[in-house]
């Protein structure tokens, strides 16, 4: 356990929320699923898998496999995708949080130590 110090030399920690804190990917695929859905795309799992690491829209135009869409309708689909996905990213609770996050949170805080979550994704 962590030790709360009068002057701690770390005065702070950020974790990145995408599988670190949590594993975020089944929300993103989520989105991606909804949206196909709704533009009658076949989407599956493995679809999914080939657009991980891809920006929102190269994950799109690989999604898309060569459909034409204007520049404002590409730019409409990637703002749709990501509200999909802040609306299912709501329902994460303190269950979703992989082994061991929980403890070390508190251990921080015990300590007098501030904590942050960040997300260096652009899909988040």
């Amino acid at each position: 356990p962590l030790t709360p110090s009068p002057s701690p030399d770390i005065q702070g920690v950020i974790f990145d929320l995408d599988g670190v804190l949590t594993e975020t990917a089944e929300y993103h695929y989520r989105g991606w699923q909804q949206l196909a859905d709704e533009e009658g795309i076949p989407f599956n799992r493995q679809a999914n898998e080939a657009m991980r690491g891809l920006s929102r829209r190269d994950s799109l135009l690989h999604l898309l496999g060569g459909r034409s869409r204007t520049e404002e309708q590409l730019q409409e689909m990637m703002e749709r995708k990501n509200r999909y996905y802040l609306e299912f990213i709501k329902d994460v609770s303190a269950a979703d949080l992989l082994p061991g996050s929980i403890e070390l949170l508190d251990e921080l805080r015990a300590a007098g130590i501030k904590v942050g979550i960040g997300s260096a994704s652009k899909n988040a």
